[in-house]
C-alpha cells in the first residue's frame, strides 16, 4: 500500500510539473540534485567507450552538453558532450546479471535507442530524471556521495534524489545599467607590492576604507595565509586615501587567524563593525560573525544566528547599516554545490533567524561569496565561480524582485570593465557611489589588488566589445585545469590501500578556500585543480599523509601517496590539529580529530600511544622545546577529558630540532608546527 502510494505521489509530481525544453542551441550543465555535482566524462577523455562520471562544476569542455532532439516535435534527446561530440550512450551486455547497474559511457551517435533520454519532471520544480528509450532505466549515481570520480550508472528508477538532475544553462549576460562607472584605477596608497588586498569596505561617512591584506609582514602571523584587517583615512571624502595602518582599535581584532570587516553598521553616532569569527575567553575562533562597536571600548559580540552552520570554513558576510539584513555565504544541505547566499533577520531576541536560501537563480552549482547589498535594499552584487564569465571568479548583479528575497533576476556580469580571465571579486560601494573591488588583472594566480571606480557617463556601444564578450562566452576559462590522478598506495606492499582513502587539496592562498576531494578506490582517484599551490591532504581513517606541490594550467599529473597500516612503532602525521600562535591554546578546527582519535581509542582499549610535540625554527630554542611539550601536554588533558584513560598516553616535545618541511618560507614553516602520535603498544 505504501509502495502504491509513493509512485502515485512520484506520479503526481511528474504531472505537476510543466514539460522541460532545453534549447538545442544552447550547452548546459547537468547537475545532479543530491550532490550538486554535474555529469562530466572521465579525465576529459574524447576516446569511444569513455565512462561518465560526476564532478565539481567547473564550465569544463566535458561538463558541457548540447541537448539535441531525436526527431522534431518529438520528446527524446541525444545528449553530445562539447570537448568530443560523442553522446551518453547505455549498453547493456548480454552477460551481465539481470537487474545490474549498467555504467554510462560516451559513444559517437549511431541513432540507437540506447543514446535516446527523455527528460522526465521528477521532484520539485526544475527537476527531472534522464530516463533511457532501450530500457527505461534512469541515469544515477552509482553511489550517493559528493565525491568527485563517482560513476554514473543505469538503474532502475525509485525516486531517489540521486536518481534526479536539473539544468544549468551557460550564457553570459551583460550587466547594461545604470548605475554606470568610469574606468578603473588602482589605489596605490594601499597596494601592497607583493602582499593581497582585499575585501574593500567603505564606510558611511566617506572617510574610513577598511579592508584585508594576506601574504605581508606587517600582519600579525607576518607573510602567510591568514588575513588581518587595515584602515586607510581620507581628508576629502575619498578623493584620496592616505598610507593605511593596521586597525589596532578596537583592541585586538586582528589575531593570527583569518580576520576581517565584514560591514559598518550602527548610526552615525553610534558606529561598530561587523567582523568575521567568534571572540571569546578562550580567543578568536574563525567560526560564525561578531558585532564590536567602534567607541566605548567594549569586546566584539558574536552574532546569536538560530541553526547555523557551514560545511566550509570559507564564510562570508555582509549587514545593511540598520543590522535589519544579514547575508551569509555558506555550504550547507540545501546549498545548490559549493557556497550559496543566505539571508538572516533580526528575532525580535536579539538574535538573527536561521538562513535561508536567496534560491537557485543568484545561487549556481559553483561558489558565491562576497555579497553587497545597495542602499536601494534590493539590488545585490556577489562574485561567483559558477555563473558564466570570463575567468575564475567574476563579479556579478541582480535585483530582488519582491519581499521573499527568494526572487531574483537572472544574475548579469558586471562586463569587462569590472571582470577579466583573472579574479575579480569583493565589489562595495561607498556612499557617492564610487565602486571598490578586488582583482588579480588577466592571471588569478597574481597578488590581488584593490582597485575603485567612480560613477561615470553611460558607456557608448561598441559591437568589437560584444564580440569580444561572445568570444570569452564561448571559452569561459582562460585557464585551463590541471588534472591530477594516482592510487593511495599501501606502504608495505606498493598495492592500493585496503578500505580506500580520501584525498583533499586545499589551494594555499587566498581569501577562497578553493579545494577539491575524491574518494580514492581500488582504481584511484582524479580531481581537477586550478593552477596554483596545494596542500594534499590523504586520509584513511587516523592514517594521514600531507604534501604540498604545485600544479599549472593544463597539466596532467600522477600523484601517488604511501600510507602504512598502523602497526606498533607507526607514525601518524595529525595535521588538523593547530594551536594559536606561540601557544598551546587548540584552534576550534582541531576538535573533529581529536574526537575521532578519542572515539578510536575509547574502541581499541589495548591501544597506547606517544604524542610528539613539534614547532617551527622561530624564536629561542628553549622556548620552543617547552612549548612543544605544553603542547602535546594539551592535547593529552584533552583527550584523557573524552574518556581515555591517562596511562594509555605519553608525550614527549622535540622543539623545532625536527623539522618536515622547509623554514624557509611562512607556508611550509606553519607545518612543522604539528602534533604526532606513535603506537607503542
Amino acid at each position: 500500500m505504501l509502495r502504491v502510494l509513493f509512485l502515485c505521489l512520484l506520479a503526481f509530481s511528474a504531472v505537476a510539473q510543466a514539460p522541460l525544453t532545453p534549447d538545442n542551441r544552447a550547452l548546459y550543465g547537468i547537475i545532479n540534485r543530491a550532490s550538486g555535482r554535474c555529469l562530466d566524462v572521465q579525465r576529459a577523455a574524447t576516446t569511444s567507450g569513455a565512462a561518465t562520471v560526476q564532478w565539481e562544476f567547473t564550465h569544463a569542455p566535458s561538463q558541457q552538453w548540447h541537448l539535441v532532439l531525436i526527431r522534431e516535435g518529438g520528446e527524446y534527446y541525444r545528449l553530445e558532450a562539447r570537448h568530443s561530440t560523442q553522446c551518453l550512450t547505455l549498453e547493456i551486455s548480454p552477460n551481465a546479471p539481470a537487474g545490474a547497474n549498467t555504467p554510462l559511457v560516451q559513444r559517437p551517435f549511431t541513432g540507437g535507442l540506447g543514446q535516446q533520454w527523455r527528460l522526465v519532471p521528477t521532484g520539485q520544480v526544475g527537476s527531472f530524471q534522464l530516463e533511457n528509450r532501450l530500457d527505461g532505466r534512469v541515469a544515477t549515481l552509482a553511489t550517493n556521495d559528493k565525491f568527485n570520480n563517482t560513476a554514473i550508472v543505469a538503474a532502475r528508477s525509485i525516486g531517489r534524489l540521486s536518481q534526479q538532475w536539473r539544468l544549468f544553462q551557460l550564457q553570459l549576460k551583460l550587466a547594461s545599467g545604470p548605475p554606470y562607472f568610469a574606468a578603473p584605477e588602482p589605489l596605490a596608497a594601499l597596494n601592497s607590492p607583493a602582499g593581497n588586498e582585499l575585501q574593500p569596505v567603505p564606510a558611511p561617512d566617506g572617510q574610513r576604507l577598511y579592508f584585508t591584506r594576506t601574504r605581508f609582514a606587517g600582519n600579525v602571523e607576518g607573510v602567510a595565509e591568514s588575513g588581518d584587517t587595515w584602515l586607510s583615512q581620507s581628508a576629502d571624502k575619498g578623493r584620496t586615501w592616505a598610507a593605511p595602518t593596521h586597525l589596532d582599535q578596537p583592541a585586538g581584532l586582528n589575531t593570527a587567524q583569518n580576520n576581517a570587516v565584514q560591514a559598518v553598521v550602527g548610526s552615525a553616532a553610534s558606529p561598530a563593525l561587523l567582523v568575521r569569527g567568534t571572540y571569546d575567553a578562550g580567543g578568536f575562533r574563525d567560526e560564525g560573525v561578531s558585532r564590536v562597536a567602534l567607541t566605548g571600548g567594549g569586546k566584539p559580540v558574536a552574532l546569536r544566528i538560530a541553526n547555523y552552520s557551514s560545511t566550509s570554513p570559507a564564510t562570508g558576510f555582509f549587514m545593511s547599516a540598520d543590522e535589519k539584513i544579514l547575508l551569509l555565504s555558506l555550504e550547507r544541505d540545501d546549498s545548490q554545490g559549493a557556497n550559496d547566499l543566505y539571508l538572516s533577520r533580526p528575532d525580535g531576541a536579539g538574535g538573527y533567524t536561521a538562513p535561508v536560501s536567496l534560491g537557485a537563480v543568484v545561487n549556481s552549482p559553483g561558489y558565491e561569496f562576497a555579497p553587497w547589498l545597495a542602499a536601494d535594499g534590493k539590488t545585490l552584487y556577489f562574485a561567483s565561480y559558477g555563473h558564466q564569465g570570463y575567468g575564475s571568479a567574476d563579479i556579478f548583479v541582480s535585483q530582488r524582485l519582491d519581499d521573499s528575497w527568494t526572487k531574483w533576476s537572472q544574475p548579469e556580469n558586471l562586463g569587462p570593465r569590472f571582470n577579466g580571465t583573472g579574479y575579480d571579486a569583493f565589489f562595495s560601494l561607498a556612499p557617492d557611489g564610487t565602486a571598490y573591488y578586488a582583482s588579480t588583472g588577466a592571471k588569478d594566480t597574481s597578488p590581488k589588488k584593490l582597485f575603485r571606480t567612480p560613477p561615470g557617463p553611460p558607456p557608448v556601444a561598441d559591437s568589437a566589445t560584444v564580440a569580444r564578450a561572445a568570444a570569452a562566452a564561448a571559452n569561459p576559462l582562460a585557464q585551463a585545469r590541471a588534472l591530477v590522478t594516482g592510487r593511495v598506495l599501501d606502504a608495505r606492499t606498493n598495492k592500493p590501500l585496503e578500505g580506500g582513502a580520501e584525498v583533499q587539496a586545499l589551494m594555499i592562498g587566498g581569501p577562497i578556500d578553493f579545494r577539491s576531494t575524491a574518494r580514492a578506490d581500488q582504481v584511484g582517484f582524479q580531481m581537477s585543480l586550478a593552477p596554483g599551490r596545494y596542500r594534499v591532504t590523504t586520509t584513511a581513517g587516523l592514517l594521514t599523509k600531507v604534501d604540498t606541490f604545485t600544479v599549472r594550467a593544463g597539466e596532467s599529473r600522477r600523484y601517488e601517496p604511501r600510507l602504512t597500516p598502523a602497526t606498533v612503532g607507526s607514525r601518524l602525521d595529525l595535521p588538523a590539529i593547530i594551536f594559536a600562535q606561540s601557544q598551546a591554546r587548540l584552534l576550534g578546527s582541531s576538535y573533529a580529530t581529536l574526537n575521532a582519535l578519542a572515539n578510536s581509542m575509547k574502541e581499541n582499549p589495548s591501544l597506547e600511544i606517544r604524542l610528539e610535540g613539534h614547532t617551527d625554527n622561530q624564536g629561542p630554542a628553549d622556548k620552543n622545546q617547552v612549548l612543544s611539550e605544553q603542547r602535546v601536554a594539551e592535547v593529552k588533558r584533552y583527550l584523557v577529558g573524552r574518556g581515555v584513560a591517562e596511562g594509555r598516553i605519553s608525550t614527549v616535545g622535540y622543539g623545532g630540532s625536527r623539522p618536515k618541511f622547509g623554514n624557509d618560507r611562512e607556508e611550509t614553516r606553519k607545518l612543522n608546527r604539528r602534533v604526532e602520535l606513535v603506537i607503542t603498544k
